[in-house]
């Protein structure tokens, strides 16, 4: 949108802001006078006030509204960033299996998802260079052929993005090499990368919100969308959980767990990650305390094999979840454990038996 007007010492009420439905997501007014700003003398922006708007913007330029209207959890979804340039960039990537695109400015990384309505990625972001990576559902870096940058409306203000702020990956990945402390140690067979073992398996809530939306299956089908249609929502019952079936003890490296993407992430709090053995009782758990907006990984230790993996609340909100993966190898527990004596690496729960016949 943009509005070449000035207004001075204007009522609240007057001035433009944006409402907190899904349409206005990727929504932004830029006020070149400084006419709109809460002082009335900046030049800057209009925004939603979401990560996924102020990710690579300093984090003292922007401040909420105080009009407008609010999430579900208080927020204003409205704020005024004072002093940046950003433009409204799509990103096609040229390749069926991106369904990640991370972004790197400096020290910030931010993941952006594929608008599945729109089969490509969207964004909001200053000027700057960008390095660029896609990744498919299992969170492996795949080699776009020729992504497609599009930019729109040339912002008033300098120092905005363009086509040649992103910079893509344009081989193959490589694994960093093997820091090994000696020779003796050094690994006879090469560390495996860990699969999603829940996509497509059997899965479970204590209760659902509603008879045709959000089932339990939606939350390991492989689809991380920005619409909710995609994710689960359990009644508002104590100590609401969400579960996955394995399908028979699996050893476990971590859980990623994403967030819903449109509002009301501050109900998935304060919960367990726990790992259930197969007749349903409690191995070990990993407890979260607060909340994330997007999506955040739970490492769970060394040789944790489960064959059931449960999300659960510790109070009474309902329980939403977009996707859960939980990654590992597909391996039986009775391999042998870390400092055990092998003769090769497939006896071994790690896939590494070292050079001194010792699982590592």
């Amino acid at each position: 949108i943009e509005a070449n007007v000035a207004m001075i010492e204007s009522d609240e009420d007057a001035k433009p802001y944006f409402d907190c439905g899904d349409n206005e997501k990727y929504t932004f007014l830029e006020d070149v006078s400084g006419g709109f700003s809460p002082s009335g003398t900046e030049p800057g922006f209009i925004i939603r006030n979401e990560p996924h708007m102020k990710a690579f913007l300093p984090s003292d330029a922007c401040m909420p509204l105080t009009y407008g209207g609010s999430f579900s959890d208080g927020t204003r979804c409205n704020a005024f960033c004072k002093n940046v340039c950003i433009r409204y960039v799509h990103i096609l990537s040229g390749i069926a299996e991106a369904t990640k695109l991370v972004l790197t400015q400096g020290d910030t990384s931010y993941a952006y998802y594929l608008d599945d309505l729109h089969d490509k990625f969207r964004m909001v972001l200053p000027g700057g260079s960008y390095q660029a990576k896609f990744y498919d559902t299992n969170d492996i870096e795949v080699i776009a052929g020729s992504p497609v940058v599009s930019v729109f409306r040339t912002p008033k203000c300098t120092g905005y993005a363009d086509q040649s702020s992103f910079v893509f990956s344009t081989g193959e990945p490589t694994m960093s090499p093997s820091l090994a402390p000696s020779l003796s140690f050094a690994p006879t067979k090469p560390y495996t990368v860990p699969i999603n073992l829940s996509q497509g398996k059997e899965a479970s809530q204590i209760c659902n919100y509603s008879s045709t939306k959000y089932p339990a299956r939606h939350g390991n089908d492989g689809i991380i969308s920005t619409r909710r249609s995609w994710m689960t929502h359990t009644c508002k019952r104590a100590n609401a959980w969400w579960k996955v079936d394995l399908g028979g003890l699996k050893q476990i490296e971590s859980v990623e767990i994403w967030n819903r993407p449109d509002c009301c992430q501050s109900r998935l709090s304060n919960f367990y990650v726990q790992f259930l053995d197969e007749y349903g009782d409690e191995l070990s758990s990993i407890y979260n305390d607060g909340y994330f907006m997007k999506n955040k990984k739970f490492t769970a230790g060394r040789n944790v094999f489960a064959r059931y993996v449960r999300i659960q609340l510790t109070a009474g909100e309902p329980l939403h979840l977009m996707e859960v993966k939980v990654l590992g190898w597909d391996v039986s527990p009775d391999l042998l454990e870390s400092g055990a004596s092998c003769s090769d690496s497939t006896q071994c729960a790690s896939g590494l038996c070292t050079g001194e016949s010792v699982c590592y």
